[in-house]
């Protein structure tokens, strides 16, 4: 597939949640092709430009709880426990997030990726409740992210649906907001309620059910993809598949 293609279904995802679903910069591209500059990265510059606008705006109206009243565009990640979330998610935001195994996400997770240019090496907070906690060293991200899920949901197992925002600001990380939900249950585990997967799945159809939602299903490449409860439950609330995209998580990302 050339470039023009996979920016034209890049694109095509964008779409449903308002932002352009064409971005003209062929002029700009033969003007620079023209004076004999390098046209690499005009496409992602002029598409950034773009976006970034939205992003913080989806952000703001988040922050004062618009959501509560308002489904607003959401791109969540969804997949069945161990089904290598924190793998990807590490991959696009370059820090370690808890691993181990039964359930290791136990709240929400909102992840706000942030470009900076000018001087800014990497930067963190992390917020949840009426806590803002500034990171200064990318080692103890997941050590804190950990202690907060046990003040919300307590030091056990179990879930709960306060999310924690967890914002980096990086020249390496490219303007994006994610949340991650909790990994799909089949059998509770020493300590949790005999409902959990239940429970698990009424957060996550709380957030998937709704048309701004793009869903991020992770999916492990060695199992049948066919007997994967998180597409399962995405293609229930998404049944033509317009606004799921399926990742695997032993793939390399680009």
């Amino acid at each position: 597939m050339d470039n023009k293609k996979k920016s034209q279904g890049f694109l095509s995802y964008l779409s449903p949640f308002g932002f352009p679903e064409e971005v003209h910069d062929e002029d700009e591209s033969s003007t620079l092709k023209k004076k004999g500059k390098k046209t690499s990265g005009v496409f992602h510059d002029h598409l950034e430009e773009r976006i970034r606008p939205f992003i913080d705006l989806i952000d703001t109206l988040r922050s004062i709880g618009v959501q509560k009243e308002l489904a607003l565009p959401t791109i969540v990640v969804i997949g069945d426990q161990s089904s290598g979330k924190s793998s990807v998610l590490e991959a696009l935001s370059g820090v370690s997030l808890p691993r181990g195994s039964g359930i290791v996400t136990r709240c929400p997770l909102e992840l706000k990726l942030r470009q900076v240019k000018g001087g800014v090496n990497w930067r963190a907070f992390i917020s949840y409740r009426e806590k803002k906690v500034e990171i200064k060293d990318p080692s103890s991200v997941e050590q804190l992210i950990s202690n907060a899920q046990n003040e919300l949901a307590g030091k056990g197992v179990g879930i709960c649906d306060e999310p924690i925002t967890l914002t980096v600001m990086s020249p390496n990380v490219c303007d994006l907001t994610l949340i991650d939900l909790p990994g799909i249950a089949r059998v509770p585990v020493q300590g949790q309620p005999d409902d959990i997967g239940n429970q698990i799945k009424i957060l996550i159809f709380k957030y998937i059910e709704k048309t701004e939602t793009l869903n991020m299903v992770v999916v492990p490449c060695n199992i049948d993809i066919a007997t994967t409860e998180a597409l399962k439950m995405a293609q229930e609330v998404d049944p033509d598949g317009k606004r799921t995209v399926d990742q695997n998580s032993y793939l390399q990302i680009y």
